[in-house]
């Protein structure tokens, strides 16, 4: 009896419409809930919980006084927790909270159908965050739940199967493709975004960092997530030569290294020293910063891009969406000029009362050798013939004597600690110098033969003036781990050390799984996130050989809309077809047809019930077959519940049936 009972509280639980408004709400909110603090997501769980428990026992759903506090309350911890209410991240839980409280005032159709519309909205705010396939994918899932909700919330007495409204939800769906490709190809791009949110306290992207302490690419290197690809225009460069420039830190506090002040000097011009050079073009994940990266030195770059006196590259504005740019490098370069002031006072900076050690050592070798370059040449052997490792995890070094503790204690340190403390050594040696972070690396894909550069290939290395040659690259993580330059990260490592779980993957099959999705991945980017204004002028200029203005492209859209919308149309009535009636629709119109003959005729609008009643009030001789033939009618028509044996009895009644004759009880 109990067990019955579950059955059929569980039957009504799928036919109401709360039930599938809560279905929809959860289905789009589940991928923001990695962005939400972890009190929202409680609140969030406990109003789900009480309006699912609610669905048969209204009189349980809470007082409107208690859902006005929560609204205000969850209003006020979300400016607490993000200083906005209007940030991507703020603003979509805000929505998020708010739509759960709707869910326990919302009691008529109308709210429920508010509620599915507000959902489709929902979606559109996961796009803000994340444009990949795997989204897509899940989003176009929703939209058919979304449907089904539609369909289960409107269809009153008349219960439909669900795969009946799944099998029509995907037919809907795949009916707006045409549509959604003619907007997508032809809705006028604007340059830049059409409109710019703040930015949430804890909205920004895991990346690079623009400062450098001890863990920060160590603990970076734990993403794979992509941060660029690259495009190569000639041949690919050697590994070792895959240095991808960002940053150039001048300050150090005896903990942490930053950019400091902005650097003055003119840019200095550069020599090449060989024929090896690079052209290529760079596919920028969004970061949130307007740096840009290059290979080491770029010597040709597009005007809208700024190239710093330190051989950077910036931006114009943060990069939020997919940016492409092309650059030439040169990869083998000195400079003879002299160093300007401001650099030679920066590279030579020394925090005060901080690393007492690494200062001496410093000093005692520019007293021990005549020359820089053998200052350099005795730290990169020191690196490699002392017991020094090369680790992802080493040991803490708190305080403001770090180096101190890397060099004479710890020894064991990730390319940071090598670079931050190579770096010091020279500036005490009176040989100025700087960090320069970026990345090393990239695994080249052979499906496209584009090179990938994830997080996990983040690098920071030394750059040191030399007297004729200028600021001059060393890396002493070469020295103490050679493999991690000439190959990747992965063959530096100890056999023993911990990887992440990326590093774990050894399956040539996997591996090559992983290539072909990656590829797919750049098509991706290349053609749907990253189609803007540039990429639709051309395509446009492809498609119809001339150049489209903004006005020509609006004419075009509301053209092919329209034909689209027609044939559409067309396809779905069919006017050229009669309507195709089913066998149950077919049976019933013979039943009408005799009553016809007795001048009981059926009107357009008459539901069979009334029908039926006014042919009985005719013909009451014939009043059991008339009930019984329209019950069993209804039943197979409206009704998701009946079977073989009922159509046949259906059709047997029908046929046998004679109006104006007296029924012979059985």
């Amino acid at each position: 009896m109990k067990e019955t009972l579950s059955i059929h509280r569980l039957k009504n639980l799928k036919e109401a419409p709360a039930f599938w408004v809560l279905l929809s709400l959860a289905l789009v909110l589940s991928p923001h809930l990695n962005r939400f603090p972890g009190w929202a997501i409680i609140l969030l769980s406990i109003l789900f919980t009480w309006r699912i428990l609610c669905i048969n026992n209204e009189h349980l759903l809470p007082p409107k006084w208690l859902l006005v506090f929560i609204s205000i309350s969850s209003l006020i911890g979300v400016f607490i927790t993000f200083g906005t209410l209007a940030g991507k991240t703020a603003g979509s839980i805000s929505l998020s909270i708010l739509l759960a409280i709707k869910v326990h005032e919302s009691k008529t159709n109308r709210d429920y159908m508010l509620l599915i519309s507000l959902s489709f909205f929902i979606i559109v705010t996961n796009f803000l965050f994340s444009q990949s396939i795997p989204t897509v994918i899940y989003m176009l899932f929703s939209i058919i739940i979304l449907i089904i909700s539609m369909i289960s919330i409107n269809q009153n007495f008349a219960p439909l199967s669900i795969s009946y409204k799944l099998k029509f939800s995907i037919k809907i769906l795949f009916q707006s493709i045409p549509l959604m490709l003619i907007m997508f190809l032809l809705f006028p791009r604007i340059p830049g975004p059409l409109w710019q949110l703040p930015n949430d306290r804890q909205s920004a992207l895991t990346g690079l960092s623009d400062t450098m302490s001890p863990g920060n690419i160590a603990n970076l290197i734990q993403s794979n997530a992509v941060a660029f690809r690259i495009n190569f225009h000639n041949a690919v460069p050697a590994q070792k030569n895959l240095y991808w420039r960002a940053l150039t830190l001048w300050y150090f506090d005896g903990i942490t290294w930053e950019q400091g002040k902005t650097n003055p000097s003119p840019l200095t011009k550069l020599y090449t020293s060989s024929n090896k050079s690079a052209s290529y073009t760079v596919t920028l994940e969004p970061h949130q910063k307007n740096w840009l990266f290059a290979l080491d030195i770029p010597s040709d770059v597009p005007d809208f891009v700024i190239y710093t006196n330190n051989y950077n590259l910036r931006a114009k504005h943060k990069i939020n969406n997919l940016y492409k740019y092309k650059v030439s490098s040169v990869l083998e370069y000195f400079s003879q000029s002299n160093i300007p002031s401001w650099e030679k006072s920066a590279g030579l900076k020394i925090p005060l009362h901080t690393n007492p050690k690494t200062i001496k050592l410093g000093k005692n070798l520019a007293k021990e050798y005549q020359s820089d370059e053998e200052i350099v040449n005795h730290v990169l052997e020191l690196f490699n013939q002392q017991n020094f490792h090369y680790t992802l995890s080493p040991p803490l070094t708190s305080g403001f004597n770090s180096v101190d503790q890397f060099l004479f204690d710890t020894k064991r340190g990730f390319c940071e600690h090598y670079a931050g403390s190579f770096t010091l050594l020279m500036r005490a040696a009176g040989i100025p110098a700087r960090v320069i972070l970026g990345f090393q690396g990239g695994t080249i894909n052979p499906v496209n033969q584009i090179m990938t550069v994830r997080n996990s290939d983040a690098h920071a290395w030394s750059e040191v003036w030399l007297e004729h040659r200028g600021w001059v690259r060393i890396d002493p993580t070469a020295a103490i781990a050679p493999l991690r330059i000439e190959q990747n990260l992965n063959a530096a490592l100890d056999p023993a050390e911990n990887r992440p779980l990326h590093m774990h993957i050894n399956s040539g099959l996997i591996k090559n799984i992983l290539f072909y999705w990656d590829a797919i991945d750049n098509q991706w980017n290349q053609w749907v996130v990253g189609y803007d204004n540039k990429v639709q002028e051309n395509f446009l200029r492809l498609l119809f050989n001339e150049k489209i203005d903004f006005s020509k492209t609006i004419f075009l859209m509301v053209i092919y809309f329209t034909i689209t919308m027609l044939m559409l149309s067309l396809f779905i009535i069919k006017p050229w077809q009669k309507p195709k009636l089913d066998t149950v629709v077919k049976t019933y119109n013979r039943f009408c047809k005799k009553l016809a003959h007795q001048g009981i005729r059926r009107s357009a609008y008459e539901e069979p019930l009334d029908y039926a009643k006014r042919a009985i009030n005719a013909l009451p001789d014939n009043r059991h077959s008339i009930e019984l033939i329209t019950q069993l009618y209804i039943k197979l028509r409206y009704k998701a519940s009946h079977n073989e044996k009922q159509l046949h009895q259906f059709k047997y009644l029908t046929n046998k049936f004679k109006p104006g004759k007296a029924e012979k009880l059985q």
